[in-house]
């Protein structure tokens, strides 16, 4: 599965948002304008943050990968947030440990069993400092998608 087709300039946000609960809603509510989710989405993926943290802290930066169930998907796409400030996520697989997260991903993917692969390429992409450092370096939604297209052309 290549994340170069699951993002699209429509599904980008720069933020100023400093709160958890509100970015999740935001970003949700964007997927939802575009069409790509359901009504249901927006609940399932706060539900979801709850129960399932997506915080995940890298040598270079945090970012979060949140995400719902594939019943509140119509279409898949990812949706890429780059934030002004660091808005604290819990770390995956903790229950306390919080990550200070730049950059969110929130998938939106009409098939469950692409989850998995698509968080393995998100991770790879993360792990990729210069490529990170020009996405959350990023001027316009185009510098992102710029940012994904040369990661892609190099997998």
């Amino acid at each position: 599965m290549d994340v170069e087709n699951l993002v699209e300039e429509e599904l980008v946000l720069f933020t100023t948002q400093k709160d958890q609960l509100l970015l999740l809603e935001e970003t949700a509510d964007l997927l939802e304008q575009q069409g790509k989710t359901k009504s249901t989405y927006k609940q399932a993926v706060i539900e979801r943050e709850k129960i399932f943290p997506t915080g995940l802290e890298t040598e270079h930066i945090g970012v979060a990968i949140p995400h719902a169930d594939s019943i509140h998907v119509n279409e898949s796409a990812i949706a890429i947030v780059v934030l002004k400030h660091q808005v604290p996520f819990i770390q995956m697989g903790s229950e306390d440990e919080q990550v200070q997260v730049e950059v969110l991903f929130m998938l939106a993917l009409k098939k469950a069993e692409d989850q998995l692969e698509m968080l393995q390429v998100l991770v790879e992409l993360i792990q990729d400092e210069r490529n990170m450092d020009k996405l959350r370096h990023a001027k316009d939604a185009a510098g992102i998608i710029q940012c994904i297209r040369q990661f892609s052309a190099n997998q």
